[in-house]
C-alpha cells in the first residue's frame, strides 16, 4: 500500500516501550526508531497504528487496500471471519503501509492466523485421506505428539505483519527494503511474541529468503502452491486448459458475470458457496468470511469477483481474486457442490480465471491443493515458507519454535518436494490418493 511517510531525522529517540494492550483495545500512534536511512537525509520510522487511528490514516492516503483493511480496524475481526479472533493494526514504513496482526489466544483462530492450526489441526482432518489404517494411526499420533510441546511453547503468539487474513498474502513491491525497520519496530513493541511473515517462496520473489535469512529470520516449510504466468500463456497452449475454455463456451443455460454483475441480494448466495467449498468439503479450519465481508467485497470492490448465473438469476458458481502490482490470488472461491459434477462448474471457474490472468499478464498464486489438476494446466509448483524471527523470545519458546521448525523441514518439506515426482509417476487411483496428502501437505 504506496503512501509517504518519512519522519525528519532528530536526535537518537529511543524505542517506546508500552504494555501490551487487551484484545479490542485502541493504541495511539507509536512512532518506533529504525535504521533506515534514505538519500535525502530523511530518516524512515517504522510506525504502528491501530483501531480508528490505523483507519483515518489509510483513509487519508487512500492507498490500495485501504476499504479491506479499515474493516478489520474497526471492528472485531470475527464480524468479517467468524474464526479468527486477533488484534488487527497497520505498521507503515517508508514508501509501504502492511496490515499486522496479533495473536494471543492459545488456539482456536482458523489457520490464516494460527500456526498451530496450520502445522498440526488441518492436517489431522485430513488423516482420512491415507489410505493405510497402520500409517493413517501413525500420523496421528506423531501430529498429537507434537501438539503438546507447541502449545506450551507458545507458538500462537505471533504478529504477523502483510497479514491480510487471506489463504495467500502477496509479497508488495518494497517490501524488502522493509525488513529491517518493521521487524525492529515489532520486536521492540511485542518482546514476547515472534514476529511472522508468511507465503515466503523463491520463484515468485527471488531475493526475498535471503534477505529475510540475512536479517535473522528462520525459513519454516509451509506448503506447495502452483504459479500461472499470464506474462508468458505457456499454459493456455496445454490441452487441458483448452478443454476448459471449451466447456465454459459451451456451458448452456449460464452466462459469465463481472463484478458489477453482482449486488446485495447476492451477498447470501456467495457466502453460501464459498462455505459449501471450504469449509463443508474441506475443513472448518478455513477462514469461514461472513456474509458481512462479502457485502462489503460487492460494495467496496474489495476483493474483485467473477461468476457463473443460472438464466433464472442464481449464481452457482463465483471466485474473486486479491491483486498487488503485477500478481494475483484467488482466496475465494465457491460453487454450488449440490449439482452434478458433469456440468464442471470448478473447471469452467478456472477456465475463466486463467483467462483473466493470460489477458492481465498477471502472475498467479493459485494456492495449494490439487497438485495434478494444477500441475496438468501448466501450474508451476513451488515450496512456500513461513518465515519467523525469534531471536528476542526466551529460552522455551525458542525451544518450541525449533522443535516445529526442525519437523517442518525435515519432513513435511522431504513430503512436499517428491509429491511432484511421485505424482508424475503414478498412474493408479490408489498411489494418485496417498500422494494427493503429502502434496497438499498444510493449507
Amino acid at each position: 500500500m504506496p503512501a509517504i511517510e518519512c519522519i525528519p531525522m532528530e536526535a537518537s529517540i529511543s524505542p517506546i516501550s508500552l504494555p501490551e494492550p487487551t484484545e479490542r483495545e485502541v493504541v495511539r500512534d507509536v512512532a518506533i526508531e529504525a535504521k533506515d536511512v534514505d538519500t535525502s537525509g530523511v530518516e524512515c520510522r517504522a510506525r504502528l497504528l491501530y483501531g480508528h487511528d490505523g483507519a483515518r490514516w489509510l483513509r487519508s492516503h487512500a492507498v490500495p487496500g485501504s476499504a479491506y483493511w479499515q474493516g478489520f480496524l474497526e471492528h472485531d475481526s470475527s464480524e468479517w471471519v467468524a474464526n479468527i479472533r486477533t488484534t488487527t493494526g497497520l505498521i507503515v514504513h517508508g514508501a509501504n503501509a502492511y496490515p499486522i496482526t496479533i495473536d494471543w489466544a492459545p488456539e482456536g483462530n482458523a489457520y490464516p492466523s494460527s500456526l498451530l492450526a496450520q502445522y498440526i489441526d488441518y492436517p489431522l482432518t485430513e488423516l482420512d485421506l491415507i489410505d493405510s489404517p497402520l500409517r493413517r494411526l501413525g500420523a496421528w499420533l506423531v501430529l498429537k505428539g507434537f501438539r503438546l510441546p507447541l502449545l506450551l511453547g507458545q507458538v500462537e503468539r505471533t504478529v504477523q505483519w502483510n497479514s491480510w487474513l487471506l489463504s495467500t498474502n502477496l509479497i508488495p513491491a518494497g517490501l524488502v527494503d522493509s525488513i529491517p525497520a518493521v521487524t525492529e519496530a515489532l520486536v521492540s513493541r511485542y518482546p514476547s511474541h515472534a514476529v511472522l511473515l508468511k507465503n515466503v517462496n523463491a520463484l515468485e520473489h527471488p531475493h526475498l529468503p535471503d534477505a529475510l535469512t540475512e536479517a535473522g529470520y528462520e525459513l519454516f516449510a509451509s506448503r506447495q502452491v502452483y504459479l500461472f504466468d499470464g506474462r508468458v500463456r505457456s499454459f493456455a497452449s496445454r490441452s487441458d486448459v483448452r478443454r476448459d475454455y471449451r466447456l465454459l463456451q459451451q456451458l448452456q443455460d449460464y452466462r459469465q458475470i463481472e463484478h458489477h454483475d453482482f449486488s446485495s441480494m447476492d451477498a447470501e448466495r456467495v457466502t453460501s458457496l464459498y462455505q459449501q467449498l471450504y469449509l463443508d468439503k474441506h475443513s472448518r479450519l478455513n477462514p469461514q468470511y461472513t456474509q458481512r465481508f462479502v457485502q462489503g467485497m460487492i460494495q467496496n470492490r474489495t476483493l474483485e469477483l467473477r461468476g457463473l448465473r443460472h438464466t433464472s438469476g442464481r449464481i452457482d458458481g463465483v471466485f474473486a481474486c486479491f491483486r498487488s502490482g503485477g500478481s494475483s490470488s484467488t482466496p475465494f472461491i465457491g460453487y454450488d457442490t449440490s449439482l452434478p459434477q458433469s456440468l464442471g462448474l470448478y473447471r469452467s471457474l478456472v477456465a475463466m480465471m486463467l483467462e483473466r490472468v493470460a489477458e492481465g499478464g498477471l502472475l498467479l498464486n493459485y494456492s495449494s491443493g490439487a497438485g495434478e489438476f494444477k500441475r496438468r494446466r501448466g501450474g508451476v509448483p513451488t515450496i512456500e515458507y513461513n518465515a519467523v524471527y525469534t531471536k528476542h523470545l526466551g529460552v522455551h519458546q525458542k525451544a518450541a519454535f525449533r522443535l516445529l521448525r526442525n519437523a517442518a523441514n525435515r519432513f513435511g518439506r522431504r513430503f512436499l518436494e517428491v509429491s511432484v515426482v511421485l505424482t508424475d509417476l503414478s498412474h493408479s487411483p490408489g498411489a494418485k490418493r496417498e500422494v494427493t496428502f503429502r502434496e497438499r501437505g498444510w493449507p
